[in-house]
């Protein structure tokens, strides 16, 4: 019975590796792919069992030659077949090797309890099994998505089973150190694992942080975008109401002329000043000679004149002597930054003073608003724990490097202050 019971959990020990294998891999169990892993199956336990024909019945020596003739010819017979990479595969083998352990600890604590062997055999088979479909129902999914990834990924994830698997063999297989009560052996598997959990937790922070970068990249690359379609929208609007205008100068020039005829000059100049007012409202400022600049600090006076807000531009430049959409982009978000501060104050208190000049070659640019509530300062930036909020400092940022340029944010007698040098 107890021979029966030993090929047995050995038999379904080797079904639920190749099958776990598999399962790691990304291999769907399709019908076809179940026939083909029932093969490889079948050639693994074939090897097996010629091993241990040739070797007289010497366990010892299948055991040891193991790696060689069943995990080798099943990592050979996933990528030949299922065109997985080698390293995802390695990997998958390897974890499923680990997931032998539950099997080994509970026939250990199986043995502690009962003096019979049936017991302990049966405890091992159940456990064995109730593993293999638990991990592959619940979490291969997971870890085939994790395999799938590149080369540095995979080998992060795998580090540990790798680390069992080579270990088991050294001191338990190819040698009898663990069962010689060794301190050393039994210490290194546990330093093994803290040494690569450090390097794991290393590794993932840096890759966590490089997803960080890249989303708040790809949001400020985003906010840009979308900054230039308003723009382009207050472009379009500006254009509309100078087309209005034209038109409605053609029946201003009409009634102007009516009104002359019949000498009722009160009535034109009326007409005169009512018309000269709708083309001031239109007409945008011409601070340089960019016209997306002008566009920009035009609609922001009319948005501070909306919020009844003061605003004031210095702007001592002829044109902009770099990028002109990134440069928008840092002074939109300014803008923006300084408007959005000033929701909070009275209006007498609400001010925004813009100065824009060439110095020694280059471009200064600097932004001054009143705030209530001072900010947080993080490496010198200013940060705040409201949702959706702060990304227009760091899109300042972003821009600013992009240009090669700095950027500073400071207070002074509750005032913001934000410098650009490019």
């Amino acid at each position: 019975m107890d021979t029966l019971l030993f090929y047995l959990h050995h038999g379904l020990t080797l079904l639920w590796g190749v099958i776990l294998s598999c399962g790691f891999c990304g291999v769907c169990f399709t019908k076809r792919n179940t026939l083909i892993i029932s093969c490889i199956f079948t050639v693994c336990g074939i090897s097996q069992i010629s091993a241990l024909l040739l070797s007289g019945g010497n366990e010892l020596i299948v055991w040891q030659l193991y790696p060689l003739i069943v995990h080798l010819p099943l990592i050979a017979l996933i990528c030949l077949i299922f065109k997985k990479k080698i390293i995802g595969t390695i990997a998958s083998v390897t974890l499923a090797y680990l997931f032998c352990q539950p099997s080994k600890w509970f026939g250990l604590l199986a043995e502690a309890l009962s003096a019979d062997s049936v017991v302990v055999w049966i405890v091992k088979i159940l456990v064995s099994a109730v593993a293999a479909i638990a991990v592959l129902r619940f979490f291969s999914e997971y870890i085939a998505k994790i395999f799938s990834k590149n080369a540095k990924s995979v080998l992060i994830f795998s580090c540990v089973p790798l680390v069992y698997y080579v270990f088991d063999y050294l001191v338990s297989i190819y040698t009898d150190t663990w069962n010689s009560s060794y301190r050393l052996a039994a210490e290194f598997l546990p330093f093994s694992l803290c040494v690569f959990f450090i390097l794991f937790c290393i590794v993932y922070y840096k890759e966590y942080e490089r997803k960080i970068e890249a989303e708040n990249n790809a949001r400020i690359v985003r906010m840009a975008a979308e900054q230039q379609a308003k723009e382009i929208e207050t472009i379009k609007r500006s254009n509309i109401e100078t087309s209005l205008l034209r038109h409605d100068m053609r029946h201003l020039l009409g009634n102007l002329a009516l009104c002359i005829e019949q000498d009722h000059k009160e009535q034109a100049l009326k007409m005169i000043s009512g018309f000269a007012s709708q083309v001031e409202a239109a007409s945008v400022h011409r601070y340089c000679k960019n016209d997306t600049l002008n566009y920009i600090l035009t609609n922001f006076e009319a948005k501070c004149k909306d919020n009844n807000i003061e605003f004031s531009a210095t702007v001592e430049i002829e044109d902009l002597s770099v990028d002109e959409t990134l440069f928008s982009s840092i002074i939109s978000n300014a803008l923006d930054n300084a408007v959005d501060a000033q929701a909070v104050l009275l209006p007498p208190e609400r001010h925004i003073k813009l100065m824009l000049k060439n110095q020694d070659g280059k471009l200064l640019l600097s932004v001054k608003n009143p705030f209530k509530d001072a900010p947080s300062f993080v490496d010198g930036y200013p940060v705040t724990d409201k949702k959706d909020h702060g990304y227009g400092t760091q899109s300042i940022r972003y821009m600013t490097e992009r240009l090669s340029g700095k950027c500073r944010f400071s207070t002074q007698d509750n005032i913001f202050i934000l410098r650009v040098v490019i």
